[in-house]
């Protein structure tokens, strides 16, 4: 049988429980009606307007994705401006969207597991505010930092002695600027995150601990296969009839 937005909402739920989303974040159900009917979901990093005709074009009836809409009040809602272009193009594809932001970043497996997955990290543990501490087999912070170029499919800044041996690094996927000292602390050689402004990047390198800055999109990016099949595992389990597909039209670094 197929499900309903709501019955999907839950799901997403059990994947990345929604009391787990930071007081300020905007998740769960943005757009569309909760009893209207779903075959097939897309989900994707960020809705933008080649997502919504993705998933028009695809058949899906419901879009699951990171990174929220409406993030900042709107007074209106007029087709001038880049998000009120999108929102009009989501209302009038009838397509329903569902937000699982901080808190897929808090749960665990989560954004962050799934960084540690792709980088190869090992022996890893659940810290504060959803970082990960594992371990690689030990090398030069210059070769770490070319096998993450490699991982993740995109430029890294990289902070510190590329000579120097490491083997714990620290991940924290998106805009992890703030937590370099919590790495440090937890024992971290490296410190991955997805934007480090250079001052800080250059402080933390001062202090002892090397940095990648990865990109935003890149380091989050892995996380949406992990919720694909979360998803896909989750309906099948109450033998719901639906498709979850992962969006073509990702993503830029």
């Amino acid at each position: 049988m197929s499900a309903t937005v709501a019955q999907v909402l839950e799901l997403v739920n059990g994947i990345a429980p929604f009391e787990l989303a930071e007081e300020w974040d905007n998740v769960g159900l943005l757009a569309g009606h909760p009893d209207s009917p779903v075959e097939r979901v897309l989900c994707a990093l960020d809705l933008r307007l080649d997502v919504v005709e993705e998933a028009r074009r695809r058949g899906c009836q419901l879009i699951v994705t990171h990174h929220p809409i409406l993030f900042r009040g709107r007074k209106n809602l007029r087709e001038t401006d880049a998000e009120g272009r999108l929102l009009c193009a989501l209302v009038r594809s009838g397509i329903a969207m569902i937000a699982a932001h901080t808190n897929f970043d808090n749960a665990h497996p989560g954004v962050n597991d799934a960084l540690a997955a792709v980088l190869g990290l090992e022996n890893v543990a659940v810290l504060e505010n959803g970082m990960r501490l594992g371990t690689v087999k030990q090398t030069e912070f210059g070769l770490f930092c070319d096998a993450v170029r490699t991982a993740l499919r995109g430029p890294a800044r990289c902070y510190g002695d590329l000579m120097r041996r490491i083997q714990r690094v620290a991940v924290l996927g998106g805009a992890g600027e703030d937590f370099a000292r919590q790495a440090l602390e937890a024992g971290a050689d490296v410190y991955l995150t997805g934007e480090m402004a250079y001052h800080k990047g250059l402080d933390a390198a001062d202090n002892g601990l090397c940095v990648i800055e990865a990109g935003h999109a890149a380091t989050e990016y892995p996380a949406i296969s992990l919720l694909c099949r979360g998803l896909q595992n989750a309906a099948d389990a109450v033998q719901y009839g639906i498709c979850v597909l992962q969006s073509e039209s990702e993503v830029f670094f």
